[in-house]
């Protein structure tokens, strides 16, 4: 069973609370101030975007409401355009991207569907379901059965982006992303098949390479990636241990 993700600590810090004295009033005085990150943001039309971080992280953001719920709408969102970051990455990603993708498209169309109503979060599905005995019926894929894979996943994505995001350009990020494969999603595949991921994930290319495919090469988007990714990682990850905390709630975390 996995436990709840650590938040990185420097993640949580304000701008302004790893300046010296000395600095605080050139900080405060810029406060009203475009920052060049900000600029640079600003100047990116993110519809020339193959993969938009940004969304990424809005829409993990806007899955937490006031009201508690963990709502399907703002998932799905940021999900889908994670999966584009897979498809991006070709071959190697190839048994992510795919399986990710049949999951959303289930969870979709419930939805979507005559019972879209008892599906808008996490937890109305969870309860209409166990009410109506849908998570164990073989007859239908069940929604919170689905949602939990994609959440076993998201384990795997938060660790392989944040290994993505330290590694040096020239770094191959083969051993490190098929050790992380083994501690996340490798515990839920039979030993055939996770062998079998992990030796394909040893071919992983540079981190450069993986940049260059997600940015086309532009120094601009990759700036901006770099601002958004521990903001990324740090909701995802808040995301994630909400929703461990509620499979465990509902005691439906291990569902075979």
């Amino acid at each position: 069973m996995s436990g709840s993700l650590p938040l990185n600590e420097s993640d949580q810090l304000s701008e302004t609370s790893s300046l010296s004295p000395g600095r605080m009033e050139g900080a405060t005085a810029a406060n009203n101030c475009v920052t060049g990150d900000q600029q640079a943001m600003a100047d990116i039309n993110t519809d020339d975007l193959i993969f938009d971080l940004q969304l990424v992280v809005d829409s993990f953001t806007q899955c937490k409401k006031d009201d508690g719920q963990l709502h399907m709408d703002g998932y799905l969102r940021a999900y889908s355009e994670i999966n584009k970051f897979f498809q991006i990455l070709g071959s190697v990603f190839n048994f992510v991207a795919h399986d990710v993708q049949k999951k959303i498209t289930i969870l979709q169309c419930y939805r979507k569907g005559g019972a879209g109503d008892f599906y808008y979060s996490i937890q109305s599905m969870i309860e209409y379901e166990q009410e109506n005995n849908l998570i164990n019926n073989k007859d239908r894929q069940s929604g919170s059965r689905t949602l939990l894979r994609l959440h076993r996943a998201l384990e795997f994505i938060i660790g392989f982006l944040s290994e993505l995001h330290k590694a040096p350009d020239d770094s191959g990020l083969g051993s490190v992303t098929s050790e992380v494969y083994g501690r996340t999603l490798a515990k839920f595949h039979g030993w055939v098949l996770a062998k079998t991921v992990g030796a394909v994930l040893l071919m992983m290319p540079t981190k450069q390479t993986i940049v260059d495919r997600i940015t086309g090469g532009d120094a601009a988007i990759r700036a901006r990636n770099e601002v958004l990714m521990p903001k990324a990682i740090e909701v995802m990850t808040s995301v994630y241990n909400l929703t461990q905390k509620l499979y465990e709630d509902y005691e439906i975390l291990d569902l075979p």
